[in-house]
């Protein structure tokens, strides 16, 4: 790759492991009515991306194509249409394929301004996981002050964002994380722990919660905690599914469902993007404020030149747990 000029973009020429992934001219296509430029600061590698380029997702974009769904930069130019941004506003767009390139067309309904005082790199970074503790905990669970809530895989990134969520909003929290000696069990609100075995993960929390159960379970993990979580859920409680990071998807008994009038709630922001694109930004933006605010902490994240893809390629599979590779397009 011998181009020097800031102003180009990614291709993937080739599916595989590693992608056929070079540069090329940005291309500079006319905008819609409704669409905005962007110059893009920085871009997301996610999960999805490292599937996409690797042909070994649900959807095969015809080859070349630049890949990257998630970008944050400023805008240089606005549709003839496009009303709530201007040049100069900063912006993330999410789900718009082409975000591994220095500029990038977007529609202006898949945009979110990033407040003052949030640096652009940390909203892009934490995009996937927060937004996901977010729309699961405010949205589909309903949090109150006062729920109890249970939050699996603490020490994770979707796991954090809940917990500060949860503590933002009054609930009386409790965490589950893997420890090397089992599992390690808290209640925060009394600063009080219990390490147990994953064949004894039901009664651990029934000896936190006691017989009142938990009002939400936050479940990113599956496996053998699914069971042990709707087994502790109170009255009306709500079983958040994540994600299956422990590996097996698990069988609810729906008997314990019945007895205690639960709800087992599906949390998927990428649906949420699909089917109700005009909440998943309102979201976004609401989770963007706690961000600014200081509620929430950013999701670590690294940021590599975006000319040196061989690099970023291998740090993603290197990188700490949790922690995000970004490409960066203004990175000498």
């Amino acid at each position: 790759m011998t181009q020097t000029t800031s102003d180009f973009a990614l291709h993937c020429t080739a599916y595989g492991n590693p992608p056929a992934i070079g540069m090329v001219a940005a291309k500079n296509p006319p905008l819609g009515p409704t669409d905005v430029r962007i110059a893009v600061d920085c871009a997301a590698f996610n999960f999805t991306d490292h599937l996409l380029v690797q042909g070994r997702y649900q959807d095969k974009p015809d080859l070349p194509f630049t890949p990257g769904l998630d970008a944050a930069g400023k805008i240089i130019e606005i549709g003839s249409e496009v009303r709530g941004f201007k040049p100069g506003d900063a912006v993330v767009s999410s789900g718009v394929v082409g975000a591994w390139a220095a500029r990038l067309v977007a529609p202006a309904h898949r945009l979110v301004h990033i407040p003052a005082g949030l640096a652009p790199a940390d909203a892009v970074a934490s995009i996937n996981s927060h937004l996901t503790a977010y729309h699961g905990l405010i949205d589909r669970a309903s949090l109150t002050a006062g729920d109890r809530v249970v939050v699996f895989g603490a020490n994770g990134a979707v796991g954090k964002a809940c917990v500060q969520i949860a503590h933002h909003a009054g609930a009386q929290v409790y965490t589950v994380m893997r420890v090397a000696d089992g599992l390690q069990l808290e209640d925060t609100t009394r600063q009080r722990q219990i390490t147990v075995t994953p064949d004894t993960l039901k009664e651990g929390l029934r000896e936190l919660l006691d017989k009142a159960g938990a009002d939400i379970v936050v479940d990113p993990v599956g496996d053998f905690y699914t069971e042990a979580g709707v087994r502790n859920l109170a009255w009306r409680g709500r079983l958040l599914v994540i994600g299956f990071a422990a590996g097996d998807i698990p069988k609810v008994p729906t008997n314990l469902l019945l007895l205690k009038g639960a709800s087992v709630v599906g949390v998927y922001c990428g649906g949420l993007l699909v089917q109700e694109t005009s909440a998943f930004t309102q979201q976004m933006a609401q989770m963007f404020g706690l961000m600014a605010q200081g509620t929430l902490t950013p999701s670590p994240h690294e940021t590599w030149p975006a000319q040196s893809f061989t690099d970023i390629w291998e740090r993603f599979s290197s990188a700490p747990r949790g922690t995000k590779v970004l490409l960066g397009f203004n990175t000498p």
